[in-house]
């Protein structure tokens, strides 16, 4: 194996109300089928110059920014994008449903997505210098978005409280974690020529402004027209309403796939998050973070 890979398995927390084992790689927290594909695809994964991949921790935006990128990779092209599967349109490289002949076949520019951490990149990525777009989100509303995404879906079905999960959270035990890591290690390169670092509320903020300079940097010249057809269409409203982007019913809790979309809000964390969990996440995010530079907008 090209890269010097420590696998290890962790026994779930019964305190913590976990289902499964946690499953590790270099010490990020991975699904089962993202272990399966670093052990099998890792060494043979062929990127193409011109990839562009969309690369976040689960919850922090991804499928909303996989849908934007299409639209601007696509000359705005809205019928497609109603009538295919996002799965079709952007394969997810790591899962196990995903079919690597079709990827393989898929014509250029193919617009792919992981959960991967940078570290944990097939190398012909990174030797390619292939573009990547990297989401994130603040922590607070990221966990609540998770459990309740953990909570809704089949895989999972996660039983415990929401102060379990953030327990969970706050130990890196939910899958693709640690969170923190995650997002140091695309802040890192963020001034990377191919690497466009963005945040959830920033997209929320001014999503027109943040279309331009993801337009920018995939060298797409559209005009303000397609510009703001693209806004209308990717508003958080219009974009739950789109059975194209929503989760499959083969994967959501009694076939409730609208679930996948929740609220879409910067600032939910104040309906869940005590005083002490705001001390306690913020003692962790300073001991990680220190002196990176990186920080996260709470509420706009």
């Amino acid at each position: 194996m090209a890269q010097n890979f420590r696998f290890e398995t962790l026994p779930k927390k019964l305190e913590l109300a976990e289902s499964f084992d946690v499953f590790l790689c270099n010490g990020f927290n991975l699904p089962s089928f993202a272990i399966k594909f670093l052990k099998e695809e890792y060494d043979t994964y062929e990127a193409r110059d011109d990839d562009i991949y969309v690369v976040s921790y689960p919850k922090t935006g991804t499928t909303w920014l996989q849908e934007i990128i299409y639209l601007i990779q696509s000359n705005v092209d809205l019928d497609s994008a109603r009538k295919l599967n996002l799965d079709e349109r952007f394969p997810y490289i790591e899962h196990s449903k995903t079919n690597f002949n079709e990827v393989k076949n898929m014509s250029s520019p193919r617009l792919l997505k992981t959960h991967l951490p940078y570290s944990l990149l097939p190398q012909d990525i990174l030797q390619k210098q292939c573009k990547m777009i990297y989401v994130t989100r603040n922590p607070r509303d990221v966990v609540v978005s998770y459990y309740h995404f953990a909570c809704m879906l089949k895989e999972t079905q996660y039983k415990g409280t929401f102060e379990q999960f953030f327990q969970r959270f706050l130990l890196d035990r939910p899958t693709y974690g640690p969170f923190l890591l995650h997002n140091l290690e695309f802040w890192n390169h963020r001034h990377d020529k191919n690497v466009l670092f963005l945040f959830y509320e920033d997209l929320k903020k001014d999503l027109y402004g943040s279309l331009k300079k993801i337009a920018e940097f995939l060298n797409r010249n559209l005009s303000s027209k397609e510009l703001d057809a693209i806004k209308v269409y990717c508003d958080f409203k219009n974009m739950a309403k789109n059975k194209s982007t929503a989760l499959s019913e083969n994967s959501a809790i009694d076939g409730k796939a609208s679930n996948f979309y929740r609220k879409g809000q910067v600032g939910d964390w104040k309906n869940y998050f005590t005083q002490d969990m705001i001390l306690k996440l913020d003692e962790k995010i300073t001991e990680v973070l220190k002196d990176s530079g990186l920080k996260y907008t709470y509420e706009l």
